[in-house]
């Protein structure tokens, strides 16, 4: 439903203020979490610090996938984005050092063979 609703929200506004729409509705998420929850935040923990970059990174994906929703289309755009978990496997290989497992291999060259596919017109 997120990419659906996402590129009909497009048809009417411009990426950007999708994104920062989309960011409150997740803003008031997060508050819901925190106060239903009260997690403990340990500012120096390098957990911190990783998930700093974690929320930055997606939040530069998000930005870069309303970015692509608003010229593209989401059949192409929502299927491409969920090709993510190879990048995933991908790193964990070179900065974790977890193996690539052969099944994992033809999963990886049959994800790239998809966006190959899902970008012929």
């Amino acid at each position: 439903m997120w990419g659906v609703l996402a590129k009909l929200a497009s048809r009417y506004m411009e990426w950007s203020q999708v994104f920062v729409i989309s960011s409150i509705a997740s803003l008031i998420a997060t508050v819901a979490v925190f106060v239903f929850f009260k997690p403990q935040i340990d500012v120096s923990s390098p957990g911190f610090n990783y998930s700093l970059l974690a929320g930055a990174a997606g939040s530069l994906a998000v930005v870069a996938f309303f970015a692509a929703l608003g010229t593209g289309k989401a059949s192409i755009v929502v299927p491409l984005t969920a090709l993510y978990p190879v990048i995933t496997i991908i790193l964990s290989y070179l900065i974790l050092n977890e193996r690539i497992s052969p099944t994992r291999g033809v999963g990886i060259l049959l994800a790239l063979a998809a966006i190959i596919f899902l970008s012929i017109e």
